[in-house]
């Protein structure tokens, strides 16, 4: 009974914390309003029902929700671990547009074509992830300075294919993007009329399957150990490198699952920077964070970030509001979220430098 009240009063304290820096993100928005002689009620109201309480825009917000939340889940399956992925914008690239080019260039039967374009997808964005520990391995690379440069090299490489060898040679000649695969191999929508698809549901599963590898798993257990405390986990006879390794390779292929979902349920073809303008993988490692790696809170993280930017540019048409008013409550959120974060760290440290070294193999339980 003790253990359930403990876990019972640490989860309350933390969606109370989160909830609070939800809060003080709204009224760091409140304050966008006001330079912008706004009303706040009216445009929270507009904004919210324009996200939420609208089925159109519901949908919209489900469908924008579908990546970011992949991407939060690809985060978190490094990051628990101990191994900050920043480089899940790469992989969602290299995974998604590998996936295309099998779906443009592989003949064969619709079905059987795409489900080997998810498994190639899968496997580049992976081993895109995997880049990264095999440096950290061999030459003790840092894996957040090399996952953020492989984002770069991973839209700059793609660019390149989309600009000059695979760029669409019908249309009006203006717009940077491949051509559009077949309509067999596009997923399925669950309603005629809006964008909403399968992919929603993919992401769901995606949520099951980190549960699952966090809670019934050897690995997830040893990956837990190795986010806690490196060192205890050595003692216990975890194999860090094949932890890092399995790590990288989930994280990069999850990430890729966001592309392949974006490209195959949304766009169906790939618009050259389609993933670094809409920034789906940073708003979902602010999912990922708001949610303290949290599967279940990063799916509703990730819908009310996604909420806020479908409601953001619905009220930017019809008020006098800036678009970016949106990013500037997230960014907020994240920050008050963070110091949450950054507190805690340094009072794990101070507790540490206090009590002296053996707190090291027990201070993380």
């Amino acid at each position: 009974m003790i253990k359930i009240n403990y876990k019972t009063k640490n989860l309350l304290a933390s969606l109370a914390q989160t909830a609070l820096a939800v809060i003080f993100g709204l009224l760091m928005g409140v304050i966008v309003i006001l330079i912008s002689k706004e009303d706040p009620i009216h445009i929270y109201q507009e904004m919210f029902n324009k996200s939420f309480f609208s089925s159109y825009y519901f949908l919209q917000t489900l469908t924008r929700a579908t990546p970011i939340s992949i991407c939060a889940f690809a985060t978190a399956m490094a990051w628990r671990a101990g191994y900050i992925n920043i480089g899940v914008e790469g992989q969602m690239i290299v995974g998604g547009f590998s996936a295309l080019v099998v779906a443009l260039l592989v003949p064969g039967p619709a079905k059987l074509v795409l489900a080997l374009a998810i498994i190639v997808g899968l496997l580049a964005g992976g081993l895109y992830g995997l880049i990264a520990a095999v440096l950290n391995i061999k030459f003790n690379v840092t894996i957040v300075i090399c996952t953020l440069m492989m984002n770069y090299i991973a839209n700059n490489v793609v660019s390149y294919f989309v600009n000059f060898p695979l760029k669409a040679t019908s249309g009006d000649g203006f717009s940077i993007q491949t051509e559009a695969i077949g309509d067999g191999l596009k997923f399925m929508r669950i309603f005629p009329t809006a964008t909403f698809n399968i992919g929603f549901f993919i992401a769901v599963f995606c949520m099951i399957f980190l549960i699952f590898i966090s809670k019934k798993t050897t690995f997830g257990y040893e990956s837990k150990m190795t986010g806690l405390n490196k060192n205890f986990s050595k003692y216990g006879g975890v194999n860090e490198k094949r932890v890092m390794l399995m790590t990288m390779g989930l994280s990069g292929a999850i990430a890729a699952m966001a592309g392949i979902c974006e490209i195959f349920g949304v766009k169906y073809r790939y618009l050259d920077g389609m993933f670094t303008s809409t920034s789906y993988a940073w708003t979902g490692l602010m999912a990922a964070l708001i949610a303290n790696l949290n599967p279940l809170g990063m799916m509703f993280s990730s819908i009310f970030l996604a909420g806020l930017q479908v409601g953001g540019q619905a009220i930017q048409r019809s008020a006098d509001i800036p678009l970016q008013m949106s990013t500037i409550i997230q960014s907020s959120i994240t920050l008050f979220v963070s110091v949450k974060i950054t507190y805690k760290y340094l009072k794990n440290k101070r507790k540490a430098k206090l009590k002296g070294p053996q707190v090291l193999e027990g201070d993380d339980k």
